[in-house]
Parts: C-alpha cells; sequence; structure tokens
C-alpha cells in the first residue's frame, strides 16, 4: 500500500481527496496537517489527564540519526501538554563528576514521578549511537551498556514505568539536506554541532552501530519502533496515533479520531531491516 493511501484508508473519512493531503512534492500538506494534529493534541491532553489521576508514569524515549526530527517531534507532541506534569530531558555530555559515576545515574535521576510524563530527547542510547562511533565512549564501558540496558529497562516497566522507544530514521539526502539547511537558517543554527557534520561522512559506520543497537535491545517488554522521518510531519501524526492507540485512557474516541498508525511509517524493528 502506498504512502497516499494509507494514510486515508487508515482514517474514517476514506473518501477524501488525495489532493487535499499531499503536495505536489508528495508531502503532506500544512493544512492537513494542523487540522489532525490538533484532534491528536487534544487526545493526548485526555492521556495526560489521565497520568494525573491515576499516578501513572511514562517515558518517550527519541532516538534518531542527526536531523530525523526528534527536538520537533517531541515540540509537537507536548505543545499543548500542561507543563506541570510533562518534562523534556536533553541532557548535555556529562562532566567529570558524572563520567565517574554509573553511566545511568544521570539519566536515572530524571525519571518520572507518579503523574508525569517524560520525553527524552536522546537518551541513554547515546552510548550505543553516538559515543560508540565518536570514540567517546571504551569497548568496555559499550560491552557493559549493552549487558545492562534491557535488564534495567525491565526494572522500570516493573516498577510502573509505561516505556516507549522511538528511532527516527531518515535517507542519506534527506539527511544532508537538513544539516545544511542548519548552516544557513539563523534560527536553526544552534542546533548544528561538529558531531552533526562529521555525521554526514560517517552515514555507514552509524548504520552499523544503530543495527547492532536494534539486534541486542529490541526485546517483548521494550521494543524498538522505526519511524520513517523523511515527511517530519507525517512521522509526528503516526507517533502520535501509536502512543495513543497503545494506552487505554479515559475519555479515549477512535472513532473521531484516527489512532491507527500507518505501518508503512511506523513499525517494530525487524531483523530484515530497520
Amino acid at each position: 500500500m502506498s504512502k497516499q493511501n494509507s494514510i486515508i484508508t487508515n482514517r474514517p473519512e476514506s473518501t477524501q481527496d488525495q489532493k487535499s493531503i499531499y503536495n505536489k512534492k508528495g508531502k503532506l500538506k500544512e493544512s492537513f496537517y494542523t487540522k489532525e494534529m490538533i484532534k491528536l493534541q487534544i487526545e493526548l491532553l485526555k492521556l495526560q489527564n489521565w497520568v494525573k489521576n491515576t499516578s501513572k508514569k511514562i517515558v518517550i524515549i527519541m532516538e534518531g540519526r542527526d536531523g530525523a526530527g526528534k527536538g520537533g517531534t517531541i515540540k509537537a507532541l507536548s505543545e499543548h501538554l500542561n507543563p506541570r506534569g510533562c518534562r523534556i530531558v536533553a541532557l548535555q555530555k556529562p562532566t567529570e563528576v558524572e563520567k565517574s559515576q554509573w553511566y545511568f545515574m544521570r539519566y536515572i535521576s530524571t525519571l518520572p514521578s507518579g503523574g508525569e510524563i517524560v520525553f527524552f530527547d536522546r537518551s541513554w542510547y547515546n552510548r550505543a549511537g553516538v559515543e560508540k562511533v565518536m570514540g567517546f565512549c571504551t569497548q568496555e564501558e559499550y560491552k557493559q551498556f549493552i549487558y545492562q540496558v534491557s535488564n534495567l529497562e525491565q526494572m522500570l516497566i516493573s516498577s510502573g514505568i509505561i516505556l516507549f522507544k522511538y528511532f527516527l530514521n531518515v535517507n542519506q539526502d534527506e539527511q544532508k539536506r537538513r544539516i545544511k539547511n542548519r548552516k544557513t537558517d539563523p534560527l536553526k543554527m544552534w542546533k548544528l554541532s561538529p558531531i552533526d557534520s562529521k555525521s554526514l561522512q560517517l552515514w555507514d559506520e552509524y548504520s552499523e552501530v544503530f543495527e547492532k543497537m536494534f539486534s541486542r535491545t529490541h526485546t517483548p517488554y521494550a521494543p524498538w519502533i522505526i519511524v520513517d522521518s523523511n515527511d517530519k510531519k507525517l512521522a509526528r501524526i503516526n507517533i502520535a496515533r501509536d502512543i495513543l492507540s497503545k494506552i487505554d485512557y479515559e475519555g479515549k474516541n477512535p472513532t473521531k479520531v484516527c489512532l491507527l498508525a500507518d505501518p508503512n511509517i511506523i513499525h517494530p524493528y525487524s531483523q530484515n531491516g530497520y
């Protein structure tokens, strides 16, 4: 099923004209995106109210290639949530003291209390991605991470945390275009780092470590969900749908809002190729 067909077929208004949804380049139109996102943001508020009333704890990890749209996705999902019950964690590089501590300690201190939703703009999986490729950790530190992380996530889930792990993926040409845009757009220059530029020359190396990360940390209780983020707006809509579809929160109304994510855009990791 094509991308153009699937988003309509999965929606109640399945006869809607494709021209009103996609532009000439095949990207989601701003008008459709805005209308659909508002519906999903209302549902996300219902989810947050349920989290608060039941003292639940949700962790949403956003990982992905440089330029894949992690920060923008988090912004779209959290834009209208009550900041008293929603936090975004985007840690700086570790201090010398933090380097001497157990690797997971600084992340554990940011986990949600009862009634909170926490988004991680990159997470402990830095060790299996950028740190591994750039040589910021030793081979022994990497091995310890791989050995410990799934056990840690199982403990988090056993303690009552609802955990989502999303990996936003883009093709090589799209990554180049977005990083190049950061160099010239004054509103996006702050996003650019030396690592971003280096990542363009290390595409294959990142592909290799990501495949190892998925194969070793994709578990039945904490699966990796792979997201095609070449169209950022389409990715955001489908991540919101996926989150909402997996939790039975109070006031959920799938008859008025499509909560069925497009499997051509978002799907669990498969060893046949992520």
